[in-house]
């Protein structure tokens, strides 16, 4: 994976790319392809073979009396399976894509169809989202300060999807102010049930948690928390105690609402461009955040 991450920008990429059969043991190497496998015949380890089709390298395994042969691609196994596009240029439009790059320069960076681009930056969505999913945990903790904030992010239209009141979506949302680690929800209604059932499932027991005054939040200091209230309509740093302030989770809010204009908040993903934003926030390489990612859902034997 250290070669990966000592790409700066698409050229250096493509040089890594050029080579078919070099990058085929690349991408072994870093998980991202099996680097074995075993004839579903016989149960022996298959031997990689190079030839000069597509992807450099195959699978096979020769014929004995205890089997007839049979051979598969490379990419069996893997999320490259069924695309017909090559490995190199999947790995640009991935890079691509960690860069938050439009489609349409994808196509001309990665000499690939709107389709195609469209269908990969999906599969790698999709891929963030489990991955975030599966690897939740707590924010905040004993000692730690946790702000947390309800922001509208877009409106539904047909009353299609989760809606709440007046048609709007609500993002619930808390950062950590001495880890920076975040957690993201869509929340259907700002009830007390709802926001502090999210609140507990993703904040540590024995946080300070800020927020506004909400009635909604009211009752989180017999919880395990300790709860300090800030009243926005009278000030937004208690007068009292500086600390006592919901600025670092605002200033959050303008991070993500661009990120999500930018992406389409009135389609479908919603909650994949949410996490999505969890994913490349979370690592100074998105590259190699989305690599991490792709590696840890495969789970090669």
């Amino acid at each position: 994976m250290d070669i990966f991450a000592a790409v700066k920008n698409s050229s250096d990429l493509k040089k890594l790319t050029a080579d078919e059969e070099g990058l085929v043991r690349l991408l072994q190497e870093a998980e991202l392809l099996p680097p074995t496998q075993q004839c579903s015949k016989c149960k022996r380890q298959m031997k990689l073979k190079v030839t000069k089709r597509s992807n450099a390298c195959k699978w096979i395994c020769k014929p004995t009396s205890s089997c007839t042969g049979w051979e598969c691609t490379v990419r069996t196994d893997s999320i490259f399976k069924n695309s017909r596009l090559s490995l190199s240029q999947l790995m640009e439009i991935t890079f691509e894509w960690s860069r938050n790059t439009t489609r349409m320069v994808a196509e001309a960076e990665c000499a690939a169809g709107k389709t195609a681009i469209l269908k990969w930056f999906k599969i790698l969505r999709e891929i963030s989202a489990e991955y975030v999913e599966t690897h939740r945990q707590q924010i905040g903790g004993e000692g730690l300060t946790v702000e947390i904030d309800e922001s509208v992010i877009t409106k539904r239209k047909y009353h299609r999807g989760r809606i709440a009141d007046n048609n709007q979506v609500w993002l619930v949302g808390g950062i950590c102010r001495e880890t920076k680690e975040i957690f993201l929800e869509l929340v259907q209604k700002r009830d007390a049930g709802n926001l502090q059932g999210i609140i507990m499932n993703n904040v540590a027991p024995g946080t300070t948690i800020v927020t506004d005054g909400w009635r909604a939040y009211i009752g989180l200091d017999g919880k395990g928390y300790e709860h300090e209230m800030i009243n926005h309509s009278e000030n937004f740093v208690d007068p009292s105690d500086p600390l006592v302030h919901t600025q670092t989770i605002e200033n959050l809010w303008r991070w993500v609402k661009p990120f999500l204009r930018s992406k389409g908040t009135n389609r479908g993903a919603l909650i994949e461009y949410i996490r999505e934003y969890q994913l490349k926030r979370a690592q100074p390489n998105n590259f190699i955040a989305i690599l991490r990612a792709i590696q840890s859902v495969q789970e090669f034997e």
